[in-house]
């Protein structure tokens, strides 16, 4: 007689699992898993001929393979949820499996022991791997279930942050986060397999109701060979579908303005107003009713949702003279429907539209007083979202070789304007005595800026995965999108331009390289801005990737990514290609005992980054940016079209424009390196993970992320002045910074692009594009049993470098590809150092406790160390670029060299060498009632974010000089934002 136990294990192998939230090396797209494994006998010997059968619990879907000859077997592209898996054999007991969850990119391995009819058992089950000991990758999967236990604000960048080695980014980009040190606009967003990045410029993407999620795949390095177009991290959701059991239901979140405290306010040194936070208001309310169930038992499911939404926001800006209320209302429809033609062939359908308007009415606002009404407001609105849909076919063409195809389609709108757009102009006073005016126009920072503009994402793919041998699992595809942007953008006013007014002193040197005249005290900067036209970039890959089990506890995954980038320009011409790009994609994992509760694993792969549609249209487009500079005489208050607004006075130009764009389509020849490489990251992760016993697993995890290859827009004219003497001007190339340059140019002075030239990187004078991220990562958990959980994780960290990516967080340029980087040589010159996500120290752990049947308690901790401040300047001891931040302060002798005869003296410090933002720590708590009426379950919680209302300084103010160098800023390291401060959140729901 034996007797076999396995079903403690199997049990909480599955706990742990759920518990590491770790995953195989499926990729963003991947909205499916598998499930594979082994069929012995008593002796642990591998048996032929087996039949497994796997069923989804809730959909009735059914799949049968036959075991190979080494009793194996393999599942792959099965929808997610919940399955039960039968093993039989002629001569063998029939054994059976429960609540085996598959999550997305996740692979679950579960060995079956066949007993033989004469054989007595008395429990029986099956082994399942706790750890996935063939996965080289590295993620966080966490469902619904596991979200409601605990409090994280309902986004699905929030559920990003749980994960070690991501961060919050710059507030002013919105709610996005920074993975492994990129950028926060190098990350991708996949809902279904659709890609709903933001391609314009990357920050941020299709804003979809936390209620229409089922589960996130948190994807922090190292991705398959079938994954491109990112260099940060992936956030890979799946949406809710229907089941065999009808289900409805609706739920309420209220976040009352009255359970708001509000931030503190921030004071010059003298004590005015710097910061006005006091008077901040902010109201939601969102329902959510939801459908779902079979229109055909086995075959045809629904899931459909409705969500109405009220949003409304008051703040006071403008150093607390300008009231601002924003109010969006838009609702949100999503629907999801899966059919199981046969159980060989699936087609699932997503909609959902996420439109969204959000409409702003600004006044004049007198603290200790309230709104001023006495003028008309200012109105604007800003448009986003879109409709978005996919279809999606998966079919299991034989038990060895899978096809799944997707086409879809993602919209968002980027239109906005003001009622006052025609007529009004914003005036930025930058003056000392003056500092309350600092908008001084009747348009402000929220009316001043203009576009008609609408982005589409038409994408397509197509994967196969055919199992080759016992030991071969072959994946490949090819995937393409198309992405279209329409623009027409401008500022405000009957000139399309705004002003910024400075006090001065006669010498002053400008940026235009002219010096304030004699007689003059102030000076005027006029800038002229438009731009329009529709761009195209399409972007396609084709990739292959072999998993090879070259041991049964050692797995090697090998593969290689083809991609290529082409942007074109306002007339329909290619300005930028990049083909012939290969990505090596390199895992190795080891199942150190042989028994699924370790691993060893290592990774090493090549990301590519796509030029941003941004880049096409500012570099490519009929781009018209011009600034002037005017004596300032005077001002003086007056009325336009009712409103009260600054007039200015201004008396004679001040030496030349800067014309960085004249308007024109430029040449394409001439604004890109023809030998131009792509942008690319490499990264090595090496790292452990085990169960140390039944609840409890930890891991360790080392990365290594370089940025070796950066494009960004830089000035040639300095290099082809020197070499031609030909008075060039604004000429803006895109390409490798620090590397040679072939464009070409006029070099014979005729205004005509002549001959193609190289210009070495030593002419041009920039230095290399460096982004470095080294991090070690600690974990630890305690897996769900029905009374309590907990996830911990430690990071150390360090970024830096010269370049933060694709935008720049410093002076919150969200220009893509083209910030003032690498515009000028003297604004590099000091740029090496800490960059913006740099946080060395982040400390994380949600978990949850039950109470009773009915009551649970749950907690979300976070603390961070702080993020690097600089000392931006004006000038450089080379003279005042036109534009952009040095890192250069001037301290002596700052007047024009001409008029004082003496150099100026300047301080210099390097990046990220003027301290730090103090660390940040913050607890959210919530507590949730669970209970039965009727028919009806009942839930009704409270969560209770940042609950010590913990104020640390986000962000200061890191600009040490304005206007002129040499001239202080007395807003130089106010603060200038803090953590949200303490809210509170209500909800209720029912279902049956």
């Amino acid at each position: 007689m034996r007797t076999q136990t396995y079903f403690r294990r199997t049990l909480a192998a599955l706990a742990v699992a759920s518990a590491l939230g770790v995953s195989a090396a499926a990729m963003a797209q991947e909205t499916t898993g598998r499930i594979e494994g082994a069929v012995t006998t008593t002796e642990s010997t591998q048996v032929a001929g087996a039949t497994v059968t796997i069923r989804n619990v809730n959909t009735g879907f059914t799949r049968s393979v036959q075991v190979d000859g080494q009793g194996n077997y393999s599942f792959g592209q099965l929808p997610t949820g919940v399955y039960s898996l039968t093993v039989e054999k002629a001569g063998y007991q029939t054994q059976s499996t429960e609540s085996i969850r598959v999550a997305a990119g996740g692979t679950v391995s579960v060995s079956v022991p066949l007993y033989s009819n004469v054989e007595r058992i008395s429990v029986v089950g099956s082994t399942i791997s706790a750890v996935d000991t063939r996965s080289s990758g590295t993620s966080l999967n966490i469902g619904e279930l596991e979200l409601d236990r605990i409090p994280v604000p309902r986004t699905a960048t929030d559920v990003a942050l749980l994960a070690p080695s991501t961060t919050k980014g710059d507030s002013r980009f919105g709610n996005l986060a920074s993975f492994g040190g990129a950028s926060v606009a190098e990350n991708a967003t996949y809902i279904n397999g659709l890609n709903v990045t933001n391609f314009r410029n990357g920050l941020g993407f299709s804003n979809v109701p936390f209620e229409f999620y089922k589960e996130f795949q948190i994807l922090t390095g190292g991705y398959g060979a079938e994954f491109g177009r990112s260099t940060g991290g992936v956030i890979n959701a799946l949406t809710k579908s229907g089941s065999n059991d009808f289900e409805a239901g609706a739920n309420v979140y209220f976040q009352p303005k009255s359970l708001r405290e509000t931030s503190p306010n921030a004071y010059y040194r003298d004590g005015r107003y710097y910061v006005f936070n006091e008077a901040d208001e902010y109201t939601s309310m969102q329902a959510n009713l939801y459908v779902s169930g079979a229109l055909i038992q086995d075959k045809l499911f629904y899931y459909v949702m409705y969500n109405p939404r009220d949003i409304d926001s008051e703040t006071v800006g403008s150093e607390g003279e300008t009231y601002i209320n924003d109010e969006t209302g838009d609702d949100f429809w999503g629907a999801k429907i899966d059919w199981q033609i046969t159980n060989d062939h699936l087609l699932e359908v997503l909609a959902f539209s996420d439109s969204q308007t959000t409409n702003t009415t600004s006044y004049g606002y007198v603290p200790g007083v309230g709104v001023d009404t006495s003028e008309p407001p200012g109105k604007s609105y800003a448009e986003s979202g879109g409709d978005n849909w996919s279809v999606t076919y998966t079919g299991y063409l034989t038990d060895d070789l899978t096809v799944k195809a997707l086409y879809g389609v993602n919209e968002y709108s980027l239109s906005s304007n003001s009622s006052e757009f025609a007529y009004c102009t914003l005036i930025r006073d930058m003056r000392a005595d003056k500092p309350n005016g600092l908008e001084a126009g009747c348009a402000d920072a929220t009316t001043y800026f203009g576009e008609l503009g609408e982005d589409e994402r038409k994408a397509m793919r197509v994967d196969f995965e055919w199992r080759l041998t016992d030991d071969h699992t072959l994946r490949f595809g090819y995937d393409q999108e198309t992405n279209t942007s329409i623009s027409e953008t401008g500022y405000s006013g009957p000139e399309g331009a705004y002003y910024f007014i400075y006090d001065a002193q006669p010498g002053d040197l400008l940026a235009n390289g002219a010096s304030v005249p004699a007689g003059a005290t102030g000076y005027a900067r006029q800038r002229v801005y438009r731009v329009s036209g529709n761009f195209e970039t399409k972007a396609s890959a084709l990739y292959v990737e072999d998993t090879w089990s070259i041991t049964p506890d050692v797995t090697a995954t090998i593969g290689l990514r083809q991609e290529t980038f082409d942007n074109m320009n306002a007339d329909g011409q290619t300005f930028v290609k990049i083909d012939d790009m290969l990505a090596p994609r390199l895992g190795l994992a080891w199942d150190v005992n042989g028994d699924g509760q370790s691993k060893f694993f290592a990774n090493l792969g090549r990301y590519f980054l796509p030029v941003a549609n941004n880049t096409n249209v500012r570099l490519s487009g009929n781009e018209y940016d011009v600034s002037t500079y005017y004596v300032l005489n005077g001002t003086s208050v007056g009325q336009i079209e009712g409103q009260t607004s600054l007039i200015l006075d201004l008396g004679s130009q001040i030496g030349q424009q800067n014309v960085n764009s004249d308007g024109s389509v430029p040449d394409t020849r001439s604004i890109v390196d023809q030998d131009i490489d792509p942008m690319y990251q490499d990264e090595l992760i090496i790292g452990y993970e085990a169960q140390i016993d039944d609840s409890w697993s930890w891991g360790v995890r080392g990365i290594r992320r370089e940025l070796n290859g950066a494009i960004d827009d830089m000035i040639v004219d300095h290099a082809l002045n020197a070499r031609y003497n030909c008075d060039v001007h604004y000429q803006y190339v895109l390409g490798n910074p620090g590397e040679d340059m072939s464009i070409w140019a006029d070099t014979n002075c005729d205004g005509d692009v002549d001959e193609l030239i190289t210009l070495s990187g030593a002419e041009l004078l920039y230095p290399q594009a460096e982004r470095k991220y080294s991090a070690v990562e600690l974990t630890l958990a305690r897996a769900w049993d029905d009374q309590w959980s907990l996830n911990a994780s430690y990071t150390w960290s360090k970024s830096y470098g010269n370049s933060e990516g694709l935008v720049k967080s410093d002076i919150a340029q969200g220009d893509a590809g083209i910030t003032q980087d690498f515009d000028f040589p003297e604004l590099m010159d000091g740029a090496y150092g800490a960059l913006p996500n740099d946080r060395r120290h982040t400390f994380k752990a949600y978990g949850a406790y039950q109470l009773s049947d009915s009551f649970r308690l749950g907690a979300n901790f976070n603390l961070s160390s702080g993020r690097p401040l600089n000392a931006f300047g004006i000038g450089h001891p080379n003279g005042v670029p036109e534009y952009g931040d040095t890192y250069y302060v001037c301290v002596a002798d700052c007047a024009d060299d001409a008029l004082d005869n003496a150099p100026n003296v300047y301080n210099k410090f390097e990046r990220g060498t003027y301290g730090r933002t103090e660390w940040a720590a913050q607890l959210d708590l919530n507590a949730t009632y669970e209970t039965k009426i009727s028919e009806f379950d009942v839930i009704v919680q409270l969560d209770v974010f940042n609950v010590l209302n913990a104020s640390a300084v986000t962000r200061r103010n890191e600009f040490a000089e304005t206007g002129s160098p040499g001239t202080p800023n007395d807003r130089f390291m106010l603060p200038s934002s803090y953590q949200t401060p303490r809210y509170v959140q209500l909800s209720a729901g029912f279902k049956f």
